[in-house]
Order: structure tokens, then C-alpha cells, then sequence
């Protein structure tokens, strides 16, 4: 059932005129001001009566089919605002932003356009090495635990709090596939491999060839040069779902350690 109208058309023309937006109106015709039903209606009423809100905040003053016809006959993006009758320079950005949704042709004084531009983004395994540490911290970030990174080089690349304290997380990739396994290698190269001491980190954060995750205490591969994941399995993590991994990480050292 429809409900009648508790205003009338004078009234509602009063109250566009002294109001700057619908929910203005609303309040002015002491109706419910945060209504979007009631929004809705005094507007579709007002566009009947031939209202003029012209001059509400927020307001377009201008149609799709308007600022089609500026983009077109202008050449530069002050232009196209002054077709419309804009002179703000938000407005600018505003009429951009409304051109880029239609699809409009945005090289206006600008080069080529950004809705022409296309180009295909696949992952390269060659960038494993450079992305393991983001990788590892979203991941942390993912499980509610807070990561820092050293302001200086040290041996460990993450500090994570968890709720055992903070861990220090060093991160290794692999790409290299051996004995039907993924070898990862646990030390650092350079005059002669070195391996990474229990009290210069708590953990490795492993990230192989096909993105699976492994979080490893240093306790478990202590004085290793490299291992096979195969091996390991119990400590691979299955997603941002597991968030107790980290945890149990810590756990499974502190056992170890006693």
C-alpha cells in the first residue's frame, strides 16, 4: 500500500530551496532524515514538479550525455570543467573519475588514454626470492600477528609477536627441484657456507616453487646446510586458516630445547 504524502508540493519546493541535501529536505518536511526510502521519494516527487536542487553539495549538474559532449569537443581537462559549468579544481578530478567509468576517451591533453592501455600480469618464479619476505609477512599479518622488519641488515629478515613472544623469522625460497623434493638451502653463501646459529634466529619461513608455505624452528634443522621439504611436511602450513602454525612453531622449540 502506498502512503500518502504528509507534504505538499509547495512545501516541498520551500524545502528544496532552503536545504543543501535530500536528508536537509527530509528534516525540513519532519521527516525521518536518515530514510533512504524517504529519499527516494521526495526526489522522484520533486523531479515530477520540476524542483530545482541544483545547488545541493554533492550534486552533478551536468548528464553522462553532457560530459560525453565535453570530452569530445574539449582539449584539456579545464575545459571539460568548464563545459559543465565547474571551476573548482576537485572538479577536475571529479569529472576524470566519471569519464574513466564510461569508458571516455581520457588522452584529452594527456597522451593515450588510460582505459587503452592493457597489458597481462602473470607471476615469474625469477621474483620468488625478492617477494618471499612480503610473502611471509602477509601470511603473519594474515594469522592477527603483528611483523616488523630490522632497520639494519642482521641475520634474521621478519620479527613476529606471537603469543609466546616475538620470533625471529629468517626467510628462504626455492625453485630447484631434487629427488622429487623441493631443496631449499638453510645457510647463507659467500667466502664458505654458513649456517645460521639458534641464537641469531627462532625460525625458517619457507616458501617453495608452487607457493606452499613452511614455518620451521631452527632447532629442528640446526647446523643443516640444506634440506629437502619432503621431509618436512609437518611443518607445512595449509593458508592463512592456520593461524595456530606460528605458534605451535614456537611450541615444538621450546620442547626441543628441554
Amino acid at each position: 500500500m502506498v502512503r500518502a504524502r504528509t507534504y505538499s508540493d509547495e512545501q516541498l519546493l520551500d524545502a528544496v530551496a532552503c536545504s543543501s541535501s535530500w536528508r536537509g529536505v527530509l528534516r525540513a518536511l519532519s521527516l525521518a532524515g536518515t530514510s533512504a526510502a524517504g529519499i527516494r521519494s521526495v526526489r522522484a516527487r520533486a523531479d515530477e514538479i520540476g524542483a530545482d536542487y541544483r545547488h545541493f553539495r554533492g550534486q552533478r549538474r551536468w548528464t553522462e550525455k553532457e560530459l560525453r559532449a565535453a570530452v569530445a569537443e574539449a582539449d584539456t581537462w579545464t575545459a571539460v570543467a568548464a563545459c559543465l559549468g565547474l571551476e573548482q579544481e576537485s572538479d577536475i578530478s571529479l569529472v576524470r573519475g566519471h569519464a574513466a567509468r564510461l569508458g571516455l576517451d581520457l588522452s584529452v591533453g594527456h597522451g593515450p588514454g588510460a582505459h587503452s592501455v592493457h597489458y597481462a600480469v602473470q607471476p615469474d618464479l625469477a621474483h620468488l626470492g625478492r617477494a618471499g619476505t612480503l610473502l611471509a609477512a602477509a601470511w603473519f599479518t594474515l594469522c592477527g600477528h603483528d611483523v616488523s622488519w630490522p632497520f639494519e641488515p642482521c641475520r634474521y629478515d621478519l620479527l613476529v609477536e606471537t603469543g609466546q613472544g616475538i620470533r625471529r623469522v629468517q626467510v628462504k625460497t626455492t625453485t630447484v627441484r631434487a629427488a622429487g623434493s623441493w631443496k631449499v638451502y638453510l645457510s647463507t653463501s659467500g667466502k664458505g657456507r654458513r649456517t645460521y646459529d639458534p641464537e641469531e634466529i627462532d625460525d625458517f619461513f619457507v616458501v617453495d616453487g608452487e607457493l606452499g608455505y613452511y614455518l620451521i624452528p631452527v632447532a629442528v634443522v640446526g647446523g643443516l646446510h640444506a634440506i629437502h621439504l619432503r621431509a618436512y611436511e609437518d611443518y607445512r602450513l595449509s593458508g592463512p586458516a592456520a593461524t595456530g602454525a606460528a605458534s605451535q612453531a614456537g611450541k615444538d622449540e621450546s620442547d626441543t630445547r628441554a
